[in-house]
């Protein structure tokens, strides 16, 4: 594979200039003006999206979005409008940021509080009285909610205070929540996500050990210990970091995405458990959850995954007049080098892609075979854990390893967040839309991933503890193979 598809398949996001020219004001109508026009003339997608058969659909929704947009005035309200207007194409590799530059408009507050601070202070100030305030997880959140802050002048009853986070966005003391009762243990929700933007939600307090927040997510009480709560397995309380553990004597891999960590860090930890792996019946891969990344971050896996050559697709350009320089100025970055370094040292994917525009370019027909330098001979089966969680290249790891014999894969459909990457950012003013500007396939029209993903080998209802299903179900296999040999 030349280095023009070398590419990880997943939005690279790199660190280039915007397109100045378009930078704008803070005016909504402006903003989606660029966007939309941004979209028809750059996003790979469109016309798999917008076809003749449901343009007029895609006009009218257009129309709707653009009348809703002459009338915000609130950067926010603007952002959900734009947001709305993504949603047509059904693409997670779509999106819309705040630049960087609008961190006014991004909630941030820091309150000052330990975990020992917290729990010194919890009979101190009767905390136990309200079943609420605790130490609470989610993910990779452990936040204490306690009562707001008597000294602060926003109108709220309790707050949800950073602890520990494994996203390196939040750090300690920062403010995750903001409550207001409702009623009972009912509450309107400030949530802050990832990114620092406001979304207002509705929770409710189902038990004293269980917070649960509307479209988003359930909450577990850490501290104080909750009576007759389930106490977390080791894979439960491990759930958002890599790791190795053992189900039952069956080796079960962590991957919760392929992005924070090197491949270096997942290889060792393959090797460390090498002997154990190799030698299993079963060996589980847990990737639900994971929203992608890196190819690379799972290629040390792919020996113990693989039992031959697999094929892949080729991937693909679209090369609008932007795209053409976006993507000459991002492969130039990704291999350290100055445009003009790279027009002299890649002289033949240079000029690809400055011959090759304003088509959909792909460097081959059909597939290519991909093979891995070491093929292990065990483990005998591979159970894949998958959910609608898994995307971009989370789901193209499972694309390579269910051509493998020896894999089996259960849960749920994946996100269908795959055929479109390589994110192009485009300035809107105080918002930046992302779009995708390559392609997974050249038969992405005929057999698409998006939107509705890849599905499991054996369907399981998500309400059904998965891990336990499937060790039970690939015993059977095992001894029905047995049986059959």
């Amino acid at each position: 594979m030349t280095n023009l598809f070398k590419v990880s398949i997943y939005t690279i996001l790199l660190v280039l200039p915007l397109l100045s020219a378009w930078a704008q004001e803070c005016n909504c109508t402006n903003s989606f003006e660029i966007a939309r026009n941004a979209y028809e003339k750059n996003y790979s997608l469109f016309k798999y999206k917008v076809t003749d058969e449901n343009r007029d659909l895609y006009e009218a929704h257009s129309d709707i979005m653009f009348e809703k947009a002459k009338k915000t005035t609130n950067l926010n309200d603007c952002k959900v409008v734009l947001e709305r207007w993504l949603s047509f194409f059904r693409d997670g590799h779509a999106y819309i940021m705040m630049s960087n530059d609008q961190n006014g408009e991004i909630y941030s507050e820091h309150i000052d509080l330990t975990e020992n601070e917290f729990k010194s202070n919890y009979q101190k100030k009767s905390y136990d009285s309200n079943p609420l305030l605790g130490i609470w997880k989610n993910g990779g959140y452990t936040v204490a909610i306690i009562p707001s802050p008597q000294n602060n002048t926003k109108e709220r009853d309790y707050v949800g205070v950073v602890l520990e986070s494994s996203n390196p966005a939040w750090k300690k003391g920062e403010v995750k929540l903001e409550f207001n009762t409702v009623f009972g243990t009912s509450y309107d929700i400030n949530y802050m996500m990832g990114d620092h933007s406001i979304k207002k939600t509705f929770g409710k307090q189902t038990d004293r050990g269980v917070l649960e927040i509307d479209d988003l997510s359930e909450w577990t009480k850490l501290w104080p210990e909750v009576e007759n709560i389930k106490k977390q397995s080791e894979i439960e309380l491990k759930y958002d970091q890599f790791h190795i553990a053992y189900v039952d004597k069956v080796p079960y891999l962590r991957l919760p995405d392929f992005y924070s960590v090197e491949p270096s860090y997942v290889d060792s930890l393959m090797q460390a458990h090498h002997d154990r792996i190799i030698a299993s019946d079963v060996f589980i891969v847990d990737i639900r959850g994971n929203g992608g990344g890196s190819d690379g971050t799972y290629f040390p896996v792919l020996p113990y995954v693989l039992n031959g050559p697999i094929e892949l697709p080729f991937n693909g350009f679209w090369l609008s007049e932007d795209n053409t320089e976006y993507l000459i100025n991002a492969m130039a970055a990704s291999k350290e080098l100055t445009l003009d370094e790279y027009k002299q040292k890649d002289k033949k994917e240079y000029e690809s892609f400055i011959n090759n525009k304003g088509t959909s370019y792909f460097k081959g027909e059909g597939t290519w075979t991909f093979t891995t330098d070491t093929i292990y001979k065990g483990p005998k089966k591979v159970i894949i854990l998958i959910d609608e969680g898994v995307g971009s290249s989370g789901e193209t790891f499972v694309y390579r390893a269910n051509q493998s014999d020896r894999v089996v894969v259960y849960g749920q459909n994946t996100a269908g967040v795959v055929d479109g990457f390589n994110g192009f950012p485009q300035d809107l003013g105080c918002l930046t839309a992302v779009f995708p500007t390559s392609y997974r396939a050249p038969d992405i029209a005929t057999n698409p991933i998006d939107p509705y993903g890849i599905a499991p080998d054996v369907y399981v209802d998500k309400e059904i503890d998965v891990l336990s299903y499937a060790i039970e179900h690939m015993r059977r296999l095992l001894e029905l193979d047995s049986t059959n040999e």
